[in-house]
């Protein structure tokens, strides 16, 4: 192996142990949350229903409470826990992995990525950005989150067909969604949900996160294509290079674009069946408010109804979903493990006293340093609740009144919260989202955080700069 060639090992040699996997990574951390039940006071905000139903925080009500440390059967009960309470995503995760797999039997998808390789031949720097701009857009649009992991797959294929490697595949869907609806332009679950809670027009300040978008989607896709181009000249660059090395070749024939590129009437129809399927998926997300659970028919009827279009028998499409249904089953259950992580705080009756100690922390800050103080310590609480909407409901009455307090706008206070939450979620081991990405592609978490972890600081670090502007001109 090449001197220069990063090595998972290296990083854990003083420990002389391999690098530890995903679910070991959450169960650490879920032992430690634990123990914590039994070290941190417990206590609780009030709470009241706004309204659209959601159960908010009231400012300035916390109080101590008796104590409730997690038991050893908790504990152990807090990952089934998990998996119950975000059963309709991992079903949908389930329902569209296994109908993507029978699309893919049809070949439709491989004909697609050999034409679009192929037209844009040269010039596959522009593929990595159009990607990354689709998945940003949809980010932006109607807050493309977990969803986006169905599509790594696909991703991944495309980009080791034009000489990139899988975290290329995984960056141009992960990192293009989270630009998005970190962001939020329009995104109707985090910024429809701060903004409503401390008061704000629903989608205000449109044009300052347009300009957000725009500048930081650019640094991220020029990031991600730099990684790309190195990768691509020098393999050995890549942060996953041990699996590469484990993959199928893509024979030079591939790389010259000469296998099939051309659609018969059936790819034609699984083509037109697809589009129709994601045009009613974004028309109920934007019109209907649809979530995972109402988009999974949809799905589910892609699979089957593309299977018959592309000449598939019953068994083929029985077979051919279950294979693809199998391969999500590591991204399944890191969901579950990682809403685990919120059952054990809940339950413990400790999250409320850490949101409570950060927040008297944001008091004593200088009024300069308010807004940043906001963005970097929803960035801690991030960790713990990897959720745009979800972490809305708990951060924002405090984090409202405290801006009104310190003379930070609200929409400063908001757009501080959203891009804490969202561009965190590129490196935290608690994001479900992140974790089922990289399972899907058999990237270890440790090999994506090589990669991520750059990104992550640039995209703070203009976080930072748009915050500090908004806070300057009073946004």
């Amino acid at each position: 192996m090449n001197g220069n060639v990063p090595s998972n090992k290296k990083i854990f040699k003083f420990l002389s142990i391999e690098p530890p996997h995903t679910y070991v990574l959450i169960f650490i951390i879920l032992i430690v949350c634990a123990i914590l039940t039994y070290i941190v006071p417990a206590g609780q905000f009030d709470t009241m229903k706004n309204e659209s139903g959601r159960d908010i925080l009231i400012a300035e009500t916390f109080h101590y409470v008796d104590s409730n440390p997690t038991t050893l059967y908790e504990f152990f009960n807090a990952i089934p826990n998990g998996l119950v309470k975000m059963a309709s995503l991992i079903f949908f995760v389930l329902v569209a992995g296994g109908s993507f797999a029978v699309v893919n039997e049809t070949k439709t998808i491989d004909i697609l990525i050999n034409k679009l390789a192929k037209t844009l031949r040269g010039k596959e720097k522009i593929i990595v950005f159009i990607i990354m701009l689709l998945f940003s857009l949809l980010g932006g649009l109607i807050g493309f989150d977990a969803e986006c992991v169905i599509f790594v797959p696909l991703c991944i294929a495309l980009a080791r067909r034009i000489g990139y490697d899988s975290i290329t595949g995984i960056a141009m869907v992960v990192c293009g969604a989270f630009v998005g609806s970190s962001v939020g332009t329009f995104n109707p679950y985090a910024t429809a949900v701060a903004q409503g809670i401390v008061g704000l027009p629903i989608f205000s300040g449109a044009w300052y996160r347009i300009i957000m978008h725009v500048v930081i989607l650019s640094a991220a896709a020029a990031y991600t294509i730099w990684y790309a181009e190195r990768v691509k000249r020098d393999p050995s660059k890549s942060y996953c290079y041990d699996l590469e090395k484990t993959l199928p070749k893509v024979s030079e024939e591939d790389l010259k674009y000469t296998i099939q590129t051309n659609f018969n009437l059936r790819n034609i129809l699984v083509l037109i069946t697809m589009i129709f399927s994601f045009g009613t998926i974004i028309y109920g997300a934007i019109k209907l408010g649809w979530f995972a659970s109402q988009m999974s028919p949809i799905f589910l009827a892609l699979g089957i109804i593309s299977g018959l279009a592309g000449g598939l028998n019953g068994n083929e499409i029985a077979r051919a979903w279950l294979s693809g249904a199998k391969s999500m089953i590591f991204a399944c259950v890191v969901i579950g493990m990682g809403r685990g992580i919120l059952v054990i705080m809940e339950d413990g009756m400790i999250f409320h006293t850490i949101l409570n100690f950060l927040a008297n922390i944001l008091k004593m800050l200088p009024s300069s340093f308010i807004s940043v103080g906001m963005f970097l310590i929803n960035i801690v609480i991030n960790f713990f609740v990897p959720s745009g909407s979800g972490l809305a409901a708990l951060v924002m009455p405090i984090m409202g009144p405290l801006a009104q307090m310190t003379g930070i706008t609200l929409q400063t206070a908001v757009i501080a919260f959203q891009c804490a939450a969202g561009f965190s979620d590129t490196i935290i081991p608690t994001s479900s989202t992140t974790n089922a990405s990289i399972g899907v592609g058999n990237v270890s978490f440790v090999q994506w955080f090589k990669f991520s972890i750059r990104l992550a600081l640039i995209e703070w670090g203009l976080s930072i700069v748009f915050i500090v502007i908004a806070t300057i001109i009073k946004l």
